[in-house]
């Protein structure tokens, strides 16, 4: 949680009493959606929905778990024909603990999709149970082959996973994330891209949670408010966060495809010692993928708070000793995914390029600021033609003039957090933040001072047409803010 962050109390009143939209299209204000302690209509033996990651053009992995161990089934095709294929796991669920409860997850593989493609599909236990029960067949749609130039929209958020909502953290709803989830779910995006630290404090199976237990620090993810609804349709490409650094995270968001078709890495790596660091085994996950002619590249820019040995954090002071070392693991030359990227982008030479990643490279947030340890990173992304790069870490929205662009979006739903206390940066041209020990919001370059905490936690909707990309950000309120289109890189 970030330091400015408190636990000051104040009555929450819901801003309207459906949850529908309110007033026209761009001043919209949502109504809290109500708390609710399953998913109605599913099967009983359903703990967590259905999510989708390591999507491609031809596969689709599918996610769920279960009060009950079995083998798992997924019938899938094409709209109207939802039952064309099967695909049946070769063993039993896997045992997890969520809470106090044994659980069991499942993970499917869909193959023999094609690109840009409509897909519907259900899923059973080994004994035919059809565990979504009454609930509607949820569709996906395939990403655009890499040489397409048709448009597509992707999704890109941060910082997430957190009951806390508006200062009070006593397991209710989070308001504020999620709107922003059912947003994303109503915003045409093709995929999500997550900039890390997915769930608030930690990453346990209990923190992502399911569809029945609640309290603070409980079901922050998979709760029925959250993404257990988007998550049946979108999938989502997750960052490593320095709150991820467990092997849950690497058992949740399996990306197999993606990494494998990139020789890139996804699992637990063995770091030794940096600066009096403990050697410590993490969660290491970059890779990168072509959608649309555009090159995506998701990175590892993290380390987790407890192990910083001896680094200092040079000027910037104790904030920034994570930032040392993360560098000494990943982004000095000779390291491993330095090496990788480098290589990746020599062998992409043109084309549009995104970067993703969680430590930010400009920030004007004091608890998490300016990642200075990444001018070499932002260096190569410069030099080898970038076009934009989407950060996390900092609890705030950022828009930096910088080359190449960069985008910070921590306001996904973890507590948000001041900007400027102590200035705002020349290449700041447009950040939004919000003070809960005093109740007021902070802004840099050309935002206007955000009157409600709700206006600062946000997605981004990323439109690609063509040669051109138009980052659209919109908060947890409907509204949309700071629009900016731009030309890509050819």
């Amino acid at each position: 949680m970030n330091a400015d962050s408190s636990s000051r109390r104040r009555t929450l009143v819901p801003r309207c009493a459906v949850l529908a939209l309110c007033l026209g299209a761009g001043t919209a204000l949502l109504s809290a959606p109500r708390a609710q302690a399953d998913l109605p209509g599913a099967d009983a033996q359903l703990t967590r929905a259905p999510y989708l990651t390591d999507a491609t053009t031809t596969s689709v992995q599918v996610s769920w778990a279960t009060t009950t161990q079995s083998r798992s089934v997924v019938r899938y095709g094409p709209p109207g024909d939802c039952t064309a294929y099967t695909a049946t796991s070769p063993t039993l669920g896997n045992p997890i603990t969520v809470g106090s409860e044994r659980q069991y997850g499942n993970t499917l593989t869909l193959t023999g999709l094609t690109a840009s493609s409509t897909f519907c599909y259900r899923i059973f236990t080994g004994s035919g149970t059809d565990l979504l029960g009454s609930l509607p067949t949820p569709s996906f749609t395939t990403p655009e082959a890499a040489g397409s130039t048709a448009p597509f929209t992707f999704a890109v958020l941060g910082d997430t996973g957190e009951t806390t909502n508006s200062g009070v953290n006593d397991g209710s709803v989070n308001v504020n994330q999620a709107n922003v989830h059912r947003l994303i779910g109503e915003s045409a995006a093709r995929f999500v891209v997550q900039t890390g630290d997915i769930t608030h404090p930690g990453t346990s199976q209990t923190q992502y949670g399911d569809l029945n237990q609640t309290g603070p620090d409980v079901s922050s993810w998979f709760g029925p408010s959250y993404w257990a609804e988007p998550g049946m349709r979108i999938p989502l490409f997750a960052t490593v966060g320095n709150h991820s650094m467990t092997g849950t995270f690497t058992s949740v968001w399996k990306q197999p495809a993606v990494t494998a078709a990139s020789g890139g890495v996804f699992g637990m790596v063995d770091y030794p010692s940096y600066l009096g660091s403990d050697p410590i085994s993490y969660p290491t996950s970059y890779y990168a993928f072509t959608t649309g002619g555009v090159r995506f590249y998701v990175l590892d820019a993290a380390w987790g708070n407890s192990n910083t040995g001896e680094a200092t954090g040079g000027p910037c002071g104790s904030h920034c000793a994570i930032y040392e070392q993360d560098a000494h693991a990943h982004w000095l030359a000779g390291t491993a995914e330095y090496e990788w990227l480098a290589a990746d982008l020599a062998a992409h030479p043109s084309g549009p390029k995104f970067a993703f990643f969680h430590f930010p490279l400009h920030s004007d947030s004091e608890s998490e600021p300016s990642d200075t340890y990444l001018a070499g990173l932002e260096s190569l992304l410069a030099d080898s033609g970038v076009d934009l790069v989407f950060n996390g870490h900092s609890h705030i929205y950022q828009r930096n003039s910088t080359t190449p662009v960069s985008y910070v979006t921590g306001g996904g739903g973890a507590d948000v957090s001041t900007v400027g206390t102590t200035g705002c940066s020349a290449t700041d041209a447009y950040a939004l933040g919000w003070s809960y020990s005093r109740d007021r919001g902070t802004a840099c370059g050309a935002a206007p001072v955000p009157t409600d905490d709700a206006q600062v936690y946000h997605f981004l909707k990323v439109s690609v047409d063509g040669t051109s990309v138009t980052v659209t950000p919109t908060n947890s309120l409907g509204q949309t803010f700071d629009v900016r289109t731009y030309a890509l890189t050819p």
